[in-house]
């Protein structure tokens, strides 16, 4: 990012595009919850899924696309630094808790202390993207839609920023099984997660659009990728 954008630089290596810059509700629990979701056991009790479905999946945005990505709510890249280090894309990161974002500076730079010139750090807000509309060839979200009760305006704000012809990738735990809806509604209690949704109302989120979509469900995440028609 230049002297010309508009975003500041906060910290070593991460931009903030926010006015007020702290108080996500991540920030406190990041590293915990960085951890727990990095774990085969959690995974597989609570969403029969593995850590190798999700970096498969990711592989297709990160690996096998070319042009300008965007990332939003990237977290602490548990599942994906290994992938955004390996790219040759560009690749803007965004997530609005500053904690996390130290953590995906921390595992970018694991080799030597530098991040790669081609990622971007951004503290922001993924209802409010500082960016025009259609700007990314890619744009993605891992594991992020079921946390947002307005979960039509998370997805509409996302697609918006992507160019005609770009490409989309998303996954997000549902309710399609026991433990994985018991384990939704008891965070929700406690504003973790927002409304929970089965696959088929997490789909129909993109359903009336100029998309080519396909998707596929393992365990209980949905994993949705799509191409905006020209």
């Amino acid at each position: 990012m230049s002297e010309t954008d508009p975003f500041r630089q906060i910290t070593r290596g991460i931009y903030t595009c926010l006015e007020n810059t702290g108080g996500a509700s991540y920030d406190f629990k990041a590293g915990y919850y960085e951890r727990l979701v990095s774990t085969h056991w959690f995974n597989r009790l609570f969403w029969d899924t593995s850590r190798n479905d999700y970096q498969e999946f990711a592989a297709k945005a990160i690996l096998r696309t070319a042009g300008t990505v965007l990332d939003i709510g990237c977290g602490g890249l548990a599942q994906t630094a290994q992938l955004y280090r390996a790219t040759s894309n560009d690749c803007i990161l965004l997530d609005r808790s500053l904690e996390m974002l130290k953590i995906a500076r921390a595992r970018l730079s694991a080799d030597n202390g530098q991040l790669p010139s081609h990622i971007q750090l951004l503290q922001g807000n993924a209802f409010q993207l500082p960016f025009p509309d259609n700007t990314f060839d890619i744009v993605c979200s891992f594991g992020t839609i079921h946390l947002f009760d307005n979960k039509r305006e998370f997805v509409d704000e996302a697609l918006r920023v992507l160019k005609p012809g770009g490409r989309c990738y998303f996954y997000s735990m549902t309710n399609e099984r026991k433990i994985s809806r018991v384990f939704m509604s008891s965070l929700r209690l406690i504003h973790e997660f927002g409304e929970v949704y089965s696959a088929a109302q997490t789909l129909s989120l993109f359903h009336q659009r100029p998309f080519l979509l396909q998707s596929h469900l393992i365990g209980s995440t949905i994993f949705i990728e799509g191409r905006k028609m020209e």
